[in-house]
C-alpha cells in the first residue's frame, strides 16, 4: 500500500527540516572543531619538542658535552650550527613575523642530524651507522662519562606538519663555532603551522632573553632543564 501524496509531502518536509537543523549545527561546529584540531597539533609539537630537549639533557648528563661539535672536525672546521630531527624535511623560509636572522634556522650549512647524537653514537664527521662508536672520535662507550643511548625511540622525528624540529646548536656553551660574549638561548623548535621560521637566529641580536616568535613552537634548553621561554 503506497502513501498518499499529502502524507509523502509532509514526510519530505520533516526530513528537509531535520537536514536544515543538522546542516546548521555542522556549520556552527566545524570552525570550533578545526580550532580544536589546530590546538591539539600545537600541543603535540610542544610535547615532542620537550621530549627531544629532555633527551639532549640526558646526553649532557651522560657524556658531559652538549651536542654541538664534530669531535674530529669536518673539512670545513669543527662545530655545527643546527641539528635537524628530520634532515629531509627542514622548512627553509622566514615567515611574516620573522625576527632577525630567522631564515638561519633552515640553512643546511654546518648542520648535522640530531640522530647522530641521540640515536647513533656518531658526533664526529660521519653520520648515521657509518663508523659510529669510533674510539677517539665519538663519545666514549666506557667509563663514568659515556654514551648510554639511544635517547630517542626513532632516528627521525617530524612535527605534526611533517617537518623537522631544529636546535640552534650554534649557541651551546661548548660549541667552537660561536665564541662571542653575547649570550643566546638554545631552543628546540618546530616552524609551526605555517612551516616558516620566525624566531630570531642572529649572533648580533641576542641579549640572553631571546623569545620564540610568531607561530613557532618549542622549548628552551638550559643546564637546569627546559622552559617555555
Amino acid at each position: 500500500m503506497t502513501k498518499r501524496p499529502e502524507k509523502r509531502s509532509k514526510t519530505m518536509k520533516k526530513i528537509g527540516i531535520i537536514l536544515i537543523i543538522v546542516g546548521t549545527l555542522l556549520a556552527t561546529q566545524v570552525p570550533v572543531l578545526r580550532q580544536n584540531f589546530r590546538e591539539v597539533k600545537r600541543a603535540q609539537a610542544k610535547q615532542e619538542a620537550a621530549v627531544i630537549a629532555l633527551a639532549v639533557l640526558k646526553l649532557y648528563d651522560d657524556v658531559g658535552q652538549w651536542p654541538s661539535t664534530d669531535q674530529n672536525g669536518p673539512a670545513a672546521g669543527p662545530g655545527i650550527d643546527r641539528l635537524f630531527s628530520a634532515p629531509g624535511h627542514v622548512p627553509q623560509n622566514p615567515g611574516p613575523e620573522a625576527g632577525s636572522g630567522a631564515e638561519n634556522w633552515g640553512k643546511p650549512a654546518y648542520a648535522k642530524p640530531l640522530a647522530d647524537f641521540l640515536f647513533f653514537n656518531n658526533p664526529d664527521d660521519d653520520s648515521g651507522k657509518i663508523n659510529h662508536n669510533q674510539a677517539g672520535e665519538d663519545y666514549d662507550t666506557r667509563g663514568t662519562l659515556r654514551w648510554r643511548g639511544p635517547y630517542l625511540d626513532s632516528p627521525e622525528m617530524q612535527d605534526p606538519w611533517g617537518q623537522s624540529y631544529v636546535i640552534n646548536a650554534r649557541y651551546f656553551p661548548d660549541n667552537p663555532r660561536y665564541k662571542n660574549k653575547m649570550k643566546h638561548r638554545v631552543y628546540i623548535l618546530s616552524a609551526g603551522p605555517n612551516q616558516m621560521w620566525e624566531t630570531p637566529f642572529d649572533d648580533a641580536s641576542g641579549n640572553g632573553k631571546d623569545k620564540i616568535q610568531g607561530d613557532d613552537i618549542g622549548v628552551m634548553i638550559t643546564h637546569n632543564g627546559i622552559s617555555s621561554d
